[in-house]
């Protein structure tokens, strides 16, 4: 009587643990691709430089690649997870993405400053302060992570749409994060050069672009492995 009672418990708790490999699986998938967006942000911005004349450190390139890839890794995931778990409800998914955005910020300064001080250079004075560029940007991926989780909860999200959205959103807030930083630099007397205006612009507009591509990817293969999960039993 207990083996068959244990037996017949067992189809219950397999589905649960299921579950959670494939949450697992895509959380590593999403972690991948962010990290993989990082460094392709990276190589844009440093061939956009080259192009323009300008030849940056070597310090100076892996002191950004840190930053950028610490900063791709915890905005992307933050995102990814609120659109996951805001299948019901989208607002959820903009409301994480809201609070993803500043804290993925704080880490990438925190490992910015862990790399200068490492590689022993001076650190670039920032043009934007921390709050005001922390808003802008928990207003832009709250947005972004709203609308993609409204996207993902479609019966056929289609890439175009994410690829939409992310450019939308990278050119209203992107765009105005790069103007403000360009104005705010001429009038601390601290003019942008080409190749660094480029840097901001690309970083800031691609980028949203890029992210709203993980969450589609990621959405998209769990969906797949899902299916084939279920197809298995």
């Amino acid at each position: 009587m207990a083996t068959t009672e244990l037996s017949s418990a067992l189809p219950d708790a397999h589905p649960l643990s299921n579950g959670a490999r494939l949450a697992l699986r895509r959380v590593v998938l999403v972690a991948w691709l962010a990290i993989a967006l990082g460094f392709a942000m990276e190589a844009l911005i440093l061939t956009a430089r080259f192009t323009a004349g300008s030849h940056p450190a070597t310090t100076q390139v892996l002191i950004e690649l840190a930053q950028g890839v610490t900063w791709s890794f915890f905005v992307c995931a933050g995102v990814s997870l609120g659109t996951a778990m805001a299948k019901v409800q989208a607002l959820l998914g903009g409301l994480i993405g809201a609070m993803s955005a500043p804290l993925a910020m704080g880490i990438a300064k925190g490992t910015q400053k862990v790399m200068v001080s490492a590689l022993d250079v001076a650190a670039k004075p920032a043009i934007l302060s921390l709050t005001t560029l922390g808003v802008l940007r928990a207003i832009e991926y709250g947005l972004l992570g709203w609308i993609l989780a409204w996207l993902a909860a479609k019966a056929k999200p289609r890439p175009f749409h994410f690829m939409l959205a992310g450019a939308s959103i990278g050119a209203v807030f992107g765009g105005g994060i790069t103007a403000l930083t360009i104005e705010t630099a001429a009038a601390n007397e601290l003019a942008l050069a080409l190749p660094q205006a480029i840097a901001v612009g690309l970083n800031e507009i691609v980028f949203p672009i890029g992210c709203a591509l993980v969450v589609y990817v990621a959405l998209q293969v769990s969906r797949h492995m899902k299916f084939i999960s279920v197809k298995a039993r």
